[in-house]
């Protein structure tokens, strides 16, 4: 895995149990990148003796029926569409080559998931100097052209579309507005917690795609998070090393690690009454598995994985990045005060992390694949 320097499955899986997520879905903007069922098996195969939660796998978008057929029978949960920048070589710009990618999706019955932005939309200026530039060149307009067409091509396939990492309240309520049972869509704990304003004083520990927004959209998007308008919550992991953040803005890789902060800072959120527990849990249990497919996760029934995680509600703690078992440590929480942490994490019954310390060993976390279920 030519990637491994930022991330391997056993850093990976660690900070994911550390987290308190039991499962995770990898990514396919890997090196080879999972674009076909011959490498998604490869990867799968590579992790099984590694990871120590439970891990899927996504693969990249195409418009070839029979290798996403392939890819779903080898146990993908989705096709991901990045669409500022493909993993695989599509022309996103041209709405035939879209259709044909949500049309394959559908016949093979396989859920599409949209990194939506339109580059078309951003103005291609000269020297970038400042992450605060970058991110003013990057406004939202590219998100809400993005997200409109999708959902005027969707509604010509009826594939299952999941919208990734939303940063506008608008594009939300756009989604919603469908009161489609075939959309769903994410939101980020970054998003709905830091703002632009932190772009300044930060600069490449802020950076990410799409970029952080106003303080009335965060707010807002928060608050849409509340009353229960996104589907579920997302960490959007990318644990890039610090020597390809501190670049310059526009060579810079945009992105920040997710897995070890996500729960403390919502906990934190619950502790001070502005989310529901039940709320959250949705957001991070029971409504991803239920839009990937997990029949068997995401609830404590008879049947079910022995998945759980125990969280001690009253634990105060600090976001401390050098304490990550993630290979990236760095964070634009750093220093924030939390009131809620992971105390233990089981995964398929066996005790993987507890206080602090990871207990369980490679292995120990399972492969998943769509469509099957124990």
């Amino acid at each position: 895995m030519k990637l491994s320097y930022k991330e391997d499955f056993t850093t990976g899986t660690a900070a994911a149990a550390a987290g308190g997520f039991t499962s995770v879905i990898d990514m396919p903007n890997s090196l080879p990148p999972t674009d076909s069922a011959e490498r998604l098996r490869d990867r799968a195969r590579k992790a099984s003796r590694k990871i120590l939660v439970n891990v899927g796998f996504h693969a990249a978008a195409l418009d070839d029926y029979d290798e996403v057929r392939a890819m779903k029978t080898a146990g993908a949960f989705s096709m991901k569409l990045y669409l500022p920048s493909p993993i695989a070589p599509l022309d996103v710009n041209d709405d035939q080559v879209v259709v044909q990618v949500l049309n394959a999706a559908k016949q093979a019955s396989i859920l599409l998931t949209v990194h939506a932005e339109d580059v078309t939309k951003l103005p291609r200026t000269g020297e970038i100097k400042t992450f605060t530039e970058l991110v003013l060149m990057r406004r939202g307009n590219a998100e809400t052209s993005a997200v409109r067409r999708i959902l005027r091509l969707q509604r010509q396939s009826g594939c299952r579309v999941h919208f990734c990492h939303v940063s506008l309240p608008s594009s939300l309520y756009a989604i919603s507005s469908r009161s489609s049972s075939r959309l769903s869509s994410e939101v980020t704990p970054h998003h709905t917690l830091l703002s632009e304003n932190q772009v300044k004083r930060l600069g490449w520990k802020a950076w990410m795609v799409p970029p952080l927004r106003s303080s009335k959209d965060t707010r807002n998007l928060f608050r849409a998070m509340k009353m229960g308008i996104p589907t579920i919550m997302a960490t959007d992991h990318a644990p890039h090393t610090i020597k390809e953040k501190e670049r310059l803005p526009r060579k810079s890789s945009p992105g920040i690690p997710g897995l070890e902060t996500t729960l403390p800072l919502m906990l934190t959120r619950v502790s001070k009454g502005k989310l529901s527990l039940g709320r959250l849990v949705s957001l991070l249990s029971t409504n991803p598995a239920r839009v990937f497919d997990l029949r068997s996760k995401g609830r404590l029934e008879n049947g079910t994985d022995g998945d759980l995680v125990l969280v001690d509600l009253k634990k105060k703690g600090k976001i401390d990045p050098a304490k990550f078992f993630s290979k990236a440590h760095y964070s634009p929480f750093e220093g924030w005060k939390t009131q809620g942490a992971v105390h233990t994490t089981v995964v398929n019954g066996r005790i993987v992390y507890r206080e602090g310390e990871i207990v369980g060993k490679p292995g120990d976390g399972k492969i998943l694949e769509s469509g099957r279920h124990e």
